[in-house]
């Protein structure tokens, strides 16, 4: 079924790569409208206003959890044959374990391809770039398409492969134990 060199990432992994950036596109912007209300946190005291900023900071995992959650649920329904045998399939409305990884991995893969886009803008592209301006590509809808975007994609892509290289390895090593029992 895969005619690809083992390097290159599957049509899975790019997938995963591009919903991810969009789906943090999308909460990029929600969070930029709830942060212009700020002067209303303005009052509240230091500990709630680091309390809230860690949950700012978290909620990429809630968000990818949730969204991974509900669109393997539409997968199962419409598409049964895209599902792994040895994944079990999601019911209820709460994430199950495997959506919590794919949110946990899914926004430490979004940051590490972030980190990975700004080394490569900043050390590639011209000089005039403020640091503002290298942090705040989701301003607009153009800065979608841009080549740290693109580098972003690829990042994510290779380290979706990355977890489908060891998940499949693990699973593997696994079957071999329960075999040699």
């Amino acid at each position: 079924m895969r005619n690809l060199p083992a390097w290159i990432p599957a049509f899975n992994a790019w997938m995963s790569a591009v919903l991810l950036v969009i789906l943090i596109r999308g909460l990029a912007v929600v969070i930029d409208r709830i942060w212009g209300l700020g002067f209303d946190l303005m009052a509240l005291p230091i500990k709630w206003k680091v309390i809230l900023y860690f949950l700012a900071l978290l909620s990429p995992i809630l968000v990818i959890a949730i969204a991974h959650h509900f669109l393997q649920m539409f997968l199962d329904r419409f598409f049964p044959e895209t599902r792994s045998a040895e994944i079990h399939h999601p019911e209820g409305v709460i994430p199950s374990l495997m959506s919590w990884w794919e949110g946990f991995y899914g926004w430490m893969a979004i940051s590490l391809a972030t980190i990975v886009s700004l080394m490569f803008e900043f050390l590639l592209l011209p000089t005039g770039n403020s640091p503002y301006s290298l942090l705040a590509w989701w301003d607009e809808i153009k800065d979608l398409f841009t080549l740290p975007t693109l580098v972003r994609i690829i990042t994510a892509a290779y380290l979706y492969h990355l977890e489908y290289i060891v998940r499949h390895h693990l699973m593997s090593v696994g079957a071999d134990d329960r075999a040699n029992r």
